[in-house]
């Protein structure tokens, strides 16, 4: 692999900008962080990821700006209240890459056949009342998730009031109870945008963190109290009415960090290329054909789907920093599955219509509870920091291939089954299907998630005569105590292996005619599937310094998983004054095709200036 910085670098110029005050008593403070970032491909794509990429071509081309405006009107109101702050800050993103980058993800945006569409309708046909994505808009501009005719994110905008022992903070904001180092894994009370495949490598991690309409409130309990000092009570409630944000599900083959998956619209060409002559007549002359459609199906706007949490914390033997939680959240990462067939455009059903007949897989955002607890404490024997944190997730939504994406039932659809039942003798019916579901169901399962964190200043003088080296590190885990307990299969959340289609023939049918036989024996196979192990655990490490008082900064990140992936990301930081600053990153995947080896071909280098207002 060669590492081209160059070419990025040349297109990283910052601009220019000047702050203005905003009033004589200072009250309100405007800032700004504004970069342009480009990455480029070090390495050549393997045969699962669809379009292909090659060394040296530009992946992305990010344009962020970033005002932040803070007002202190704590001296202006009559309430008698100890602070009345306010706060705005937009977020806009611009990628290029469909515009001027390398022209094969432009070309697969416009080429897409199958037919990506999201809504928050929980009945069929689903594709009536959807909304068609588009794919420029999703990747190339991220619309605010809840204002969507806005091209940019109101990131956050609340009001702050404090009074005495209580605090209310009503507005957008985002909530961060649990640990997110690097890979953010306990860290689920706000959802991270997944479009750039792995927060934390791809993307930083605060830029990934999407925040919410929230209303939230803090007492403080107890001062000191035997053991306990410095005891608060930390709660919040994020309205479903308003707010049900999830990130937007990736799209196959349109973007440089998309699934390593290719158009499922070609897993149906490929099948109807292969069945006999009879069966594809059959799919077109009755059915229309059919029409792959993936339906974000995202969580209605009620109370229902409000997420909630209540924290209290403080400090225990004026050492330990413990504290304990219970949240109830919509589920990080969504998972697929199978509706029924959409008949409705059948010509078989339909005098006139000409079809498709959809297959729509639907993808899903459960709530699922967490019940946690943490403590930090400093320890003079190791001179370090140490961190322990244990959370619970109960019926957490999760995949099992055969029970999310039973393509064998949808063969059951009531009126497939009636026309089968109807079926002359001369055509070999009448065929009585068994009934039973006609589509695919979510299962649960309750995860013990866990993280052991070790950060330590220490100094190499060989290596650094004047500053010390921080490293922050962690041991984490996931226990799926529901396949251990119970013996079921679960899959990771509908990864196909590499050239994998999920689908494969079984025996023949003896009650079916001929012409449906090959439809009927196919089944879904659970070994296409990445496997979820019941116990996965991964070691996360950084380590970084200061040279040149402060203004150079290296940085290494490594995630090593027993499995076998391995991620691996140097950078390096120069502060080139106040207000200009430059990074360069490298970013390297290896191993086995699951976890972050998903994306061990895309390997890149990102360079940034970033020029800061204050």
């Amino acid at each position: 692999m060669r590492l081209l910085a160059a070419p990025a670098a040349l297109a990283l110029l910052p601009t220019l900008a000047t702050a203005f005050p905003l009033d004589d008593a200072r009250r309100f403070d405007l800032r700004a962080r504004l970069y342009t970032e480009a990455s480029i491909a070090t390495e050549n794509s393997e045969p699962q990821t669809t379009p292909s990429r090659a060394i040296g071509q530009l992946v992305s081309h990010r344009s962020f700006f970033n005002p932040e405006l803070d007002g202190d009107l704590t001296t202006l109101q009559p309430f008698g209240l100890d602070a009345l702050k306010v706060r705005l800050a937009l977020w806009g993103f611009y990628d290029g890459i469909y515009d001027y980058g390398t022209s094969q993800y432009a070309r697969a945006k416009d080429s897409l056949q199958a037919r990506f569409t999201e809504g928050h309708t929980s009945s069929a046909p689903f594709t009536r009342q959807d909304r068609l994505l588009d794919p420029y808009e999703i990747y190339a501009y991220q619309p605010d998730p809840v204002l969507g005719s806005l091209p940019f994110r109101v990131n956050e905008a609340y009001v702050q009031v404090d009074k005495g022992r209580f605090g209310l903070r009503a507005g957008r904001q985002t909530i961060s109870w649990g640990e997110s180092d690097t890979v953010a894994l306990l860290d689920q009370t706000n959802p991270f945008d997944l479009r750039r495949a792995i927060p934390g490598l791809f993307e930083d991690i605060d830029e990934a963190r999407i925040p919410l309409w929230t209303l939230r409130g803090t007492v403080d309990l107890v001062q000191s109290w035997g053991p306990f000092s410095s005891v608060f009570l930390d709660t919040y409630l994020v309205p479903g009415s308003i707010d049900t944000t999830v990130s937007a599900t990736p799209i196959p083959t349109v973007s440089p960090y998309s699934p390593p998956e290719s158009d499922p619209q070609s897993i149906v060409t490929t099948f109807t290329s292969i069945v006999p002559a009879d069966l594809r007549d059959f799919l077109e002359d009755s059915l229309g054909g059919i029409q792959f459609v993936q339906y974000d199906h995202l969580p209605t706007r009620s109370m229902a789907n409000s997420r909630f949490g209540v924290r209290l914390e403080g400090v225990v033997a004026r050492e330990y920093t413990t504290s304990v939680w219970y949240y109830r959240t919509l589920a990080q990462v969504p998972v697929p599955q199978f509706a029924p067939l959409d008949l409705s455009r059948a010509p078989l059903f339909h005098e006139g219509l000409t079809g498709p007949t959809q297959l729509i897989t639907t993808i899903e955002h459960r709530p699922v509870d967490v019940l946690a607890a943490a403590t930090t404490f400093f320890s003079p024997r190791l001179n370090a920091i140490l961190r322990g944190q244990v959370m619970l997730f109960l019926d957490e939504q999760a995949f099992i291939p055969d029970e999310n994406l039973p393509f064998e039932k949808l063969v059951r659809q009531p009126r497939l089954r009636a026309f089968l039942a109807d079926l002359p003798p001369a055509l070999g019916g009448p065929v009585v299907l068994p009934g039973g579901d006609d589509q695919g169901h979510v299962p649960t399962a309750d995860f013990l998630r866990w993280e052991l964190g070790f950060d330590r200043n220490f100094f190499v003088r060989a290596l650094n005569p004047a500053n010390s080296f921080l490293f922050v590190g962690a041991f984490v885990g996931s226990w799926n105590l529901s396949e251990t307990f119970t013996g079921r299969d679960y899959r990771f959340y509908g990864q196909r292996k590499p050239t994998s289609t999920g689908l494969e023939t079984g025996a023949n049918v003896d009650d079916l005619p001929d012409s449906l036989q090959a439809v009927a024996v196919l089944r879904t196979v659970p070994d296409h599937f990445v496997d979820l192990h019941p116990v996965e655990t991964f070691v996360q490490a950084t380590l970084r310094t200061d040279y040149m008082h402060g203004r150079l900064t290296p940085q290494l990140t490594v995630i090593l998983d027993p499995r076998g992936t391995y991620a691996v990301a140097p950078s390096v930081t120069y502060r080139w004054s106040d207000r200009v600053q430059a990074d360069l990153r490298y970013v390297a995947l290896m191993g086995g095709f699951f976890q972050t080896g998903f994306f061990r071909d895309r390997d890149q280098v990102t360079a940034r200036v970033t020029y800061l207002v204050n």
